[in-house]
């Protein structure tokens, strides 16, 4: 099963995101709202609601795709630099995870904080003015960034467009896009949570895509939960797949469960471009047809993968046919052991 295969099959879906139903009124609204006053809240006016769930604790593989609990979770915010792939120590969750090492993150430990008010924001965003926060919304419809600085926080989105938070490249120059303390729905659809370029990801739970993240480059994934990934007879599901562009990525401290779908990090083959200073630390991964695909045909260039954990939540195997398929060859692997057992894994 190879990259380019994947891509093809991949479903772009048509553009307009619908509401959400439930969680209180809010404003309502057509087309696109222009977020452009500087140090915006991206407010848009209605009731608050409580961004409390109704599940908790670790998924048993498949099942709704409805989210669960998104309590808990730091809100410090942190260094919101975006786009930080330095990799740093991987002895541990990110500092600020409130799951630090031994555990990984789960429904408890990622999302909106518990007991946080929500403001109902009917409809798409797109975020013109730099250095614009959004806090504490309920945002129904999908973002598209458009300016350096922003930070999305304490907040929920949700929407069933192709890619529900955007920070593309050339879109903008400087300071990439923070999303933490929050939660991205894709409402059981063949979208994808975030893409592609200059972004940072912290204490977020992604549920309901197809694909976790597009990833370009300037990444940085940490102590975030992405699960119940949306299934169908054409999907290809991955919690997060590299192009062939990819660049300075890391995945570091992250649960990621890509239940009977194509893997939980997917790279492309070396064919179609060499992938450069990828880093997969300290997560927690399983299903998927191989859970981890590494640079493909070929090492990637200054590509690690150290210290991960492989559970057999999904399959016996791990993945369907193994854990990880082309990773032997990569610049560095060590560390890297059976969940349930702490076994290594064969070829480090």
């Amino acid at each position: 099963m190879r990259y380019r295969v994947l891509q093809a099959a991949l479903v772009v879906l048509a553009a307009g995101c619908s509401s959400q139903a439930g969680g209180g009124p809010g404003t309502s609204g057509t087309g696109t709202e222009t977020v452009s006053n500087s140090g915006a809240d991206g407010s848009g006016s209605g009731e608050s609601s409580s961004s409390g769930g109704t599940g908790g604790g670790e998924p048993t593989g498949g099942g709704d795709s409805s989210g669960g609990d998104s309590s808990g979770g730091d809100s410090s915010g942190g260094d919101s630099s975006g786009g930080d792939s330095s990799g740093g120590d991987s002895s541990g969750g990110a500092e600020g995870s409130a799951c630090p090492l031994p555990a990984y993150p789960d429904a408890d430990c990622t999302g909106v904080p518990a007991g946080t008010a929500l403001t109902v924001v009917e409809g798409d965003l797109n975020i013109t003015e730099p250095d614009t926060v959004i806090d504490g919304k309920d945002i129904r419809g999908c973002v598209t960034v458009n300016a350096p600085g922003v930070v999305i926080r304490n907040s929920r989105v949700s929407c069933p467009d192709f890619i529900v938070v955007s920070s593309f490249g050339g879109a903008y120059e400087g300071t990439g896009l923070v999303i933490e303390d929050s939660e991205i729905d894709c409402q059981g659809t063949g979208g994808t949570a975030v893409g592609d370029t200059n972004f940072t990801v912290r204490r977020v739970d992604i549920h309901g895509c197809e694909n976790g993240f597009d990833v370009d480059g300037d990444v940085l994934i940490e102590d975030s939960y992405i699960h119940d990934m949306y299934q169908s007879a054409e999907a290809h599901t991955d919690g997060a797949q590299l192009t062939p562009v990819g660049h300075d990525v890391t995945l570091r401290h992250n649960t990621i469960y890509a239940n009977e779908g194509t893997s939980a990090f997917i790279s492309p083959e070396v064919s179609l471009g060499i992938v450069s200073n990828i880093r997969i630390e300290s997560n927690l991964m399983a299903g998927g047809a191989y859970t981890l695909y590494c640079q493909q045909d070929g090492p990637g260039s200054d590509y690690r993968v150290v210290d991960n954990h492989f559970s057999t939540l999904f399959y016996p195997t791990v993945g369907a046919f193994g854990p990880w398929t082309d990773c032997e060859d990569e610049t560095e692997v060590h560390g890297n052991v059976y969940h349930e057992t702490g076994e290594p894994l064969p070829g480090q």
